[in-house]
């Protein structure tokens, strides 16, 4: 039975609650826009998603704001301890329309129908839980959005009808990169140069999700509570004009198939930077996966012009060999030279078991 987390006042009804939750399922429900900066010639764009990489460094400025460095370095970060493992998994934001969520599409083969597969980037969970058993999407009756990109079973297409009162979703843009003018200032000159710059702006009723796995029982309160600071201080870029504000909702509503569980491949909800004794067993023949690259600005409570190492990671959507059950990938070190403290890139996979043959 799905449980929220309680609307209480009560320290001890909320700790309770905490203290019982295994996996979480964290909507967040914007307050604007969000800004996750892509890089271009001229123009600063943002992605249709939070990675988790970014997500764990929201985190981890949150938790200093809360609890303090030397609980951040405490509870999230790696010691040198040969057998530490991280505190908990966490997945990549990604959208949701009312109560339909949706989730990159799997680097698997392509069903054989109607549905130009190469043009989709989107998912919903009930297309997503149906090919990962292997099952025939042939068969379903299947419904597109945004332009043929979001793939959807009929019957959610009907539950997003009735959720918003429509009668028909055709031409409906559920969330949307906008791209907006900026001006800057020279500060000698005083002259202006004209950019555009990228903001994610969803429909009433949408939001984004991520999914959490804790791993250690005494930082699943902590977590939450960090998160709920964020939903004031933001998430992303542009934050001192409110971007990347939002409410979240806490739900122990987990999917059954994102659930850790053996496999011999999975699919990977999050950028993973495996170790090099991971390599072998994840890229085996029966594997399919692509390259993103990561980088950035420097973050914290205090702001930062020094840019992060750059690092090459195996992007959401991927398929790899392994079980859903293990913990793959590692924290990486991505700080620049002359920087004042250490900064660190999440680089742990969000494995969920996949049962379709690459061969």
């Amino acid at each position: 039975m799905e449980q929220q987390s309680p609307r209480s006042n009560d320290a001890g009804v909320i700790a309770r609650w905490w203290s019982v939750v295994q996996s979480v399922l964290i909507q967040l429900h914007p307050k604007g826009a969000f800004h996750i900066g892509e890089r271009g010639i001229g123009y600063e764009g943002t992605t249709e998603f939070v990675p988790a990489d970014t997500l764990f460094s929201a985190l981890c400025a949150g938790w200093v704001l809360l609890y303090g460095e030397d609980a951040l370095v405490s509870d999230l970060l790696p010691n040198n301890d040969p057998n530490w493992t991280p505190p908990f998994l966490i997945s990549s934001a990604f959208p949701f329309v009312a109560s339909v969520r949706f989730y990159p599409k799997p680097m698997l083969p392509s069903p054989q129908n109607r549905i130009r597969w190469k043009e989709v980037k989107w998912v919903s969970e009930g297309v997503l839980k149906v090919w990962l058993k292997g099952e025939s999407l042939a068969n379903k009756e299947l419904q597109t959005l945004h332009e043929k990109t979001a793939v959807l079973l009929a019957d959610e297409w009907e539950q997003i009808c009735k959720d918003f009162g429509m009668r028909s979703l055709e031409g409906i843009r559920f969330w949307s990169v906008q791209r907006v003018p900026r001006v800057v200032l020279d500060t000698l000159t005083h002259a202006s140069s004209l950019f555009h710059f990228g903001r994610l702006i969803f429909h009433d009723g949408c939001g984004l999700f991520f999914l959490v796995r804790f791993l250690r029982d005494d930082i699943a309160e902590k977590f939450g509570a960090v998160v709920s600071l964020l939903g004031d201080e933001g998430i992303g870029g542009d934050r001192t004009v409110g971007s990347g504000n939002f409410c979240p909702q806490f739900s122990d509503a987990v999917p059954d198939f994102c659930q850790p569980q053996k496999s011999q491949r999975f699919v990977n909800l999050s950028p993973l930077f495996p170790k090099p004794e991971e390599t072998s067993s994840l890229f085996a023949d029966d594997c399919n996966y692509r390259l993103t690259v990561r980088s950035g600005w420097m973050g914290g409570v205090l702001p930062s012009s020094v840019r992060r190492k750059i690092v090459r990671m195996i992007s959401e959507g991927s398929v790899l060999c392994g079980s859903a059950e293990r913990i793959w990938g590692k924290i990486v070190n991505v700080t620049p030279a002359g920087a004042h403290h250490y900064v660190y890139r999440w680089g742990y996979a969000f494995p969920v078991a996949c049962g379709v043959s690459l061969l």
